[in-house]
């Protein structure tokens, strides 16, 4: 039986004093964001969220249960609150548009 060789070299595990690639924002500073895109907002503002319905009862908990790999798209107020759910982002937009609401790209 022929011997396998490796082709690529092992990971490395992260050195001492390297921040990680990804991190989790602190709270302070999430709270702070999220309360400079509220005011930001003043009800003429909304962004749209895609999920999948596993998370739905989090977020909309008086609505019915879905199988959990349902896409679905939500609209929000520049403040968090729900405004809109649907199975598809076309028709999250269009109710956005309907309600005179700008969007905003979030990354």
């Amino acid at each position: 039986m022929a011997e396998m060789k490796r082709t690529t070299p092992p990971k490395k595990a992260p050195e001492a004093g390297h921040p990680p690639l990804a991190a989790k924002p602190h709270a302070p500073q999430a709270e702070a964001a999220q309360a400079a895109l509220a005011a930001m907002g003043g009800g003429e503002l909304a962004y749209i969220r895609a999920f999948r319905a596993a998370e739905l009862r989090n977020i909309f908990p008086q609505t019915a249960e879905l199988h959990p790999a349902v896409q679905l798209f939500a609209l929000f107020g520049a403040d968090g609150t729900p405004l809109m759910l649907a199975d598809s982002r076309d028709a999250v937009i269009s109710g956005a548009w309907q309600n005179d609401l700008s969007m905003a790209t979030l990354h």
